[in-house]
């Protein structure tokens, strides 16, 4: 099962490009009205607006004070006209080089062609605890490009296998608040997940790709 699900593929590893660009890019989109249309929109009704799922008395706790976004980005306010199409241009000119940077792959698939998909994180843990997931993280990246992603399921986290890794540099302070949630004994039988990349309007070609990695997924549980 698991020889014929790979025969015919070549995997090769994934540079990433400009991530950090396209990530300060789209959050600055998404918060350009300052939030104003969630709060217009339930101010009809007196509905109050939920920010996030709230972690109940039994949930483990979260110590990230703010999402890395909001310091990328700074305080949500509102932007001009002209300042929001500066950002959808930005926003072009990045798609463009990271379709570029994938095209560019056809010099190291030894194929004849770019790379058909992408197999990355969704997130940096597994599912978490209630109130603890305060960022879309990968997922951002890929809608910013519009790519077609499809999630899948791996394994589940094991107390016994994975432990704590010892302290080290952390990238920034939700790096660091991500590695102070996790707790074997909490995160115990918590699913993992990955997510297949494809290209834009590839729906039918990423959901069979991703039928192929579960088949050897499973090939590899047998």
């Amino acid at each position: 099962m698991i020889e014929s699900s790979y025969l015919f593929w070549i995997v090769i590893d994934w540079e990433p490009h400009k991530h950090l660009e396209i990530y300060k890019n789209t959050e600055s989109i998404f918060a350009a009205d300052a939030g104003h249309d969630y709060r217009f929109e339930c101010a009809k009704s007196g509905e109050p607006l939920i920010k996030n799922m709230f972690p109940d008395e039994d949930a483990h706790p979260y110590t990230l004070y703010e999402p890395y976004a909001k310091t990328l980005v700074g305080t949500p306010e509102h932007v001009s006209a002209y300042d929001l199409w500066q950002l959808h241009k930005e926003k072009r000119a990045l798609r463009k080089s990271h379709l570029d940077h994938w095209e560019a792959t056809i010099s190291r698939t030894g194929t004849g062609r770019p790379v058909d998909a992408i197999i990355a994180p969704v997130a940096p843990y597994t599912a978490v605890p209630h109130g603890c997931n305060s960022d879309a993280f990968y997922t951002t990246l890929y809608n910013s490009l519009d790519y077609t992603c499809a999630g899948f399921p791996v394994m589940f986290a094991d107390k016994e296998l994975d432990k704590v890794e010892p302290p080290h540099e952390f990238r920034n302070h939700e790096d660091e608040a991500v590695y102070k949630l996790y707790d074997p004994r909490v995160f115990h039988g918590l699913p993992v997940g990955l997510q297949l990349v494809g290209r834009t309007l590839e729906e039918e070609a990423v959901i069979a790709m991703t039928e192929i990695v579960d088949r050897a997924l499973k090939g590899l549980k047998d």
